[in-house]
């Protein structure tokens, strides 16, 4: 949904939710601006209701302070025209019904019923002022001091100070608004009352704390979300504590602040997990919150009480799991021992973005990267290529190994990613969009590399920064260049970019099955110069001379002269080293059914098998691989029990 989608309404209403907090205040009033200035003599109303008027002090002053027109109107019931509804959904219990023919939702929260044609709803934003933030640089609305500091002053209360602040689009909006400082700082110090004050002196005393796991839950009464987060900072300085977590039920929201004092575990992860499926959460390394929807929680736990939900899930979170870390002095050793249980991959043929440092900046320079993975601080220099991958992620590389492992392709890169990675320099504070400057290389599928597949949690320390660790669930990856090189990789990901490696590996040793071919006739010709062969599995280069075979399906592959004398005959009637029809030699081989996608680098040259899930690779020889699809397989090759023809 656009903005310029509601222009065709001349009666529009912004209906903030009930008890109306600066997010809601901040989204509405955008709105209310881009309408009152794109169409005139529109009949435009921004109001709330619920049980009472708004009564506390930084939201008072911020509604004076920026002329914020916002209407109580606890008695509307109907509204004939266009209802908008903003960091709410219409029809939930946390906003008063009013009856509209025509009904818009602009909201950050997770869904909680059926919603209009005309919604923009995104759980992943920290606010939802970021979400009219982001609708109004759509339209290339200006936004003026006034609303800037509305906006900013939005995402500052709903994501505890920041402190919540997962997605890049939050970011952006912190870093690129200009707020006015003088009002933002009269507000920043109006947020709590006595009210408060009593709040957190009743609550402190009442809290469950877990000797063993040294973590700590407060429940506190309905309250605001930024009261939240000072309850935790202050349980935080409790030197038997490590993790604290705070939650308030407001509506029908459960609204939770995370600190953590644990290099190994994220403030941020614990959020995620807490709201897992049931709602969002996310923020910063010590620092981080989220929210829970009632009604999800119900569906899911019943009448588990919250004290209950929350203390069990954190001491899961707790539990031990295996760090590595290859930012410390043992890394070699610790690596080493890991990666005996790892077998080889090879890196896919995969088509990535990349941008040469030098051509945007100079000399050695510090960089803020942001994806959607959160922001990360690295140094480039003029040797330094900057990867783009298939999510969005952006991977430093130096250029010899760049060149090594990736080929150019001379395509200037186009990717629909949900959020382009952006890079800023803190020397000249020039902030670049990656993709505006990337173009496209493909790697080599020399690569190779040591993974295995998860079954416990794992944590990562990469050797460059040994503060933050990227976590490895059940399932995941755990790759290794290096026995000081490890990373993560998620496994959804992991086929996309690798591929089992069997070069030089002996099917002998493997589950492998006897297979003779059934003699069924090829046809080949003789390549008179070097090319391309398309192949099902993509492009294969050969040489000349190689042969060129083409099997009953119509499915062609080259082979070196060598093998294919070795392995096929000329049929009758075709002269032997000339094109015709040719006979598999009957020979017994090897061949192994994958349950993964795999590669086999051929041992006479640099051409590289590719296989798939539920292809059968088949090895002739020591370094001689063949590969056969499923069906193909089955209607060319007899399997034999016995194993000894093919020692």
């Amino acid at each position: 949904m656009k903005l310029c989608d509601l222009l065709s309404y001349d009666t529009i209403a912004i209906q903030c939710h009930d008890n109306p907090d600066a997010d809601t205040l901040a989204a509405g009033y955008g709105l209310y601006r881009y309408f009152q200035s794109k169409k005139s003599g529109i009949t435009l109303k921004l109001f709330y209701g619920g049980p009472t008027a708004i009564t506390k002090p930084n939201l008072t002053g911020m509604v004076e302070a920026l002329n914020i027109p916002v209407e109580y109107m606890p008695h509307l019931k109907e509204w004939d025209g266009l209802l908008v509804t903003v960091d709410c959904q219409h029809g939930a219990t946390n906003v008063m019904y009013v009856k509209a023919p025509h009904v818009a939702v602009v909201d950050h929260h997770i869904q909680e019923g059926s919603l209009p044609a005309l919604c923009d709803l995104r759980p992943s934003l920290g606010s939802c002022a970021t979400l009219t933030w982001v609708l109004l640089t759509q339209e290339s609305f200006f936004i003026d001091s006034f609303l800037a500091t509305a906006l900013y002053y939005g995402l500052f209360c709903d994501t505890d100070n920041f402190a919540e602040v997962c997605h890049p689009l939050d970011y952006d909006m912190r870093d690129m608004l200009r707020p006015d400082e003088g009002i933002l700082r009269k507000l920043k110090h109006s947020n709590l009352s006595l009210n408060d004050l009593d709040i957190v002196s009743t609550v402190l005393k009442e809290n469950s704390y877990d000797p063993q796991g040294r973590f700590m839950v407060i429940a506190t009464p309905p309250c605001d979300p930024n009261l939240l987060g000072f309850v935790s900072d202050l349980a935080m300085q409790v030197d038997v504590v490590d993790v604290v977590v705070a939650f308030s039920v407001v509506d029908e929201r459960i609204k939770f602040s995370v600190r953590t004092a644990i290099r190994e575990v994220k403030a941020s992860e614990l959020a995620a997990r807490l709201a897992k499926d049931i709602g969002s959460g996310g923020g910063r390394e010590e620092k981080a919150g989220g929210c829970i929807a009632r009604s999800k929680y119900r569906e899911r736990f019943g009448g588990e009480p919250l004290l209950s939900y929350f203390s069990k899930t954190l001491s899961e979170c707790l539990e031990t799991c295996r760090i590595v870390d290859c930012s410390s002095v043992l890394a070699r050793s610790e690596g080493e021992s890991f990666m005996k249980f790892m077998k080889p991959y090879r890196k896919r043929r995969v088509r990535l973005g990349f941008v040469p440092c030098h051509k945007l900046f100079e000399g050695r320079t510090a960089l803020q990267v942001r994806t959607l993975e959160g922001d990360t601080d690295i140094t480039v220099d003029d040797k330094t290529i900057l990867t783009i991958g298939l999510r969005g992620e952006v991977c430093p590389i130096d250029f010899a190994k760049f060149i090594e492992i990736y080929r150019l392709t001379g395509e200037p890169f186009s990717s629909s990613l949900p959020y382009p990675p952006t890079v800023f320099d803190r020397n000249t504070g020039l902030r670049v969009t990656l993709s505006d400057f990337a173009d496209v290389c493909e790697s080599s599928g020399e690569e190779t590399i040591l993974a295995a597949r998860l079954e416990s949690r794992v944590k990562v320390f990469a050797r460059r920064d040994g503060e933050n660790y990227v976590q490895g669930l059940p399932g995941d990856w755990i790759v290794a260049r290096a026995p000081d090189d490890f990373y993560i990789v998620a496994a959804d990901m992991f086929e996309e970019l690798y591929a089992r490696d069997y070069t030089n590996e002996n099917l002998l040793h493997e589950d492998a099955l006897c297979a003779v071919k059934k003699g069924l006739l090829v046809s080949v010709p003789f390549a008179a110069a070097a090319g391309v062969l398309e192949t099902r599995d993509g492009p294969a280069p050969y040489r000349e001379g190689d042969a060129l075979l083409t099997g009953i399906q119509g499915d062609s592959w080259p082979m070196t002269p060598e093998c294919f004398r070795s392995t096929y005959a000329p049929a009758p009637g075709t002269a032997p080293g000339s094109a015709g029809k040719y006979r598999k030699n009957t020979s017994a081989v090897r061949a192994l059914r994958m349950d993964e996608p795999f590669s086999a680098a051929l041992s006479d040259s640099k051409d590289i098998l590719w296989g798939k899930r539920g292809d059968w690779l088949l090895q002739y020889a020591s370094g001689e691989y063949c590969v056969a699809a499923g069906e193909i397989f089955e209607k060319t090759y007899d399997v034999y029990t016995e194993q000894d023809s093919c020692q």
